[in-house]
């Protein structure tokens, strides 16, 4: 390596551009050998501190997420559904435009259909498209909602639930809710609104979500404000789990 290359070596490093710095030497012996542009060979210098920091950024952006898994839409097993969403209709979701359009998206129906699964695909994607995520069970949102009303940072705490792109509320009406918990539960409807996307599971028709919450006024009130909005896909059929039994043969196909 020359002074020269060290030079600029060593300013790169000072500016933060630690990976086009580790790969200056290579890359330079490398455009010996070609006949690109200036342009062309500038871009391609970019690239060396571009792409390792979006990785990065992508996995951070993963870590915080909250999320309990990774899952990608190509795993999802749509063949085994038996209707309430295409895959038409899954393409035009993995474009992510909802997000953009600070849009909802609402997947009902019973267990083991693969609910989170897609939930969890479509925002890894997302992550992965440099936008924030934070995922959260409707249980574990209620108590921390809870805790920060009795600490007095409510208020806080739904400012900082506006920030992310994206919020994922998993498992909505596996539990029933008090008046009470409805209530938190509205007031984070409520701070999304129109303020940013949110993918919700349920297992629970809209028809019962008044039983669920506990409050008629209330439910009314929350399923407007995130219907608004909003892409709803009711999915039918049997469940994974089930499909899984029937390859080893403990239950009978129907």
């Amino acid at each position: 390596m020359n002074v020269l290359t060290e030079s600029i070596e060593e300013r790169m490093q000072n500016l933060g551009l630690s990976f086009m710095a580790a790969g200056l030497e290579s890359f330079l012996e490398s455009q010996a050998h070609t006949d690109n542009t200036l342009a062309q060979s500038v871009a391609d210098l970019l690239e060396l501190e571009y792409l390792p920091r979006k990785e990065r950024a992508a996995k951070s952006r993963l870590k915080l997420s909250g999320m309990p898994a990774v899952k990608r839409l190509e795993e999802f097993e749509i063949d085994w559904l038996k209707g309430g969403i295409t895959a038409r209709q899954i393409a035009e979701l993995s474009t992510l435009a909802f997000i953009e359009r600070r849009e909802n998206v609402v997947l009902m129906g019973p267990s083991g259909l693969g609910k989170t699964h897609l939930m969890l695909a479509l925002a890894h994607k997302a992550c992965m498209t440099e936008y924030t995520v934070w995922y959260t069970s409707c249980i574990d949102l209620i108590e921390n909602m809870s805790r920060a009303r009795e600490q007095g940072r409510l208020r806080r705490k739904l400012t900082w639930l506006r920030k992310p792109h994206l919020m994922l509320i998993d498992e909505v009406g596996y539990e029933s809710l008090t008046k009470e918990q409805a209530n938190l539960f509205f007031q984070v409807v409520n701070a999304r609104y129109e303020n940013g996307s949110m993918i919700l599971t349920t297992n629970k028709p809209f028809a019962r979500w008044a039983d669920m919450m506990g409050d008629e006024a209330i439910a009314t009130a929350t399923i407007d404000r995130l219907l608004h909005h909003a892409h709803v896909y009711s999915l039918k059929g049997d469940s994974y789990r089930m499909k899984d039994r029937l390859k080893i043969g403990v239950v009978d196909p129907v």
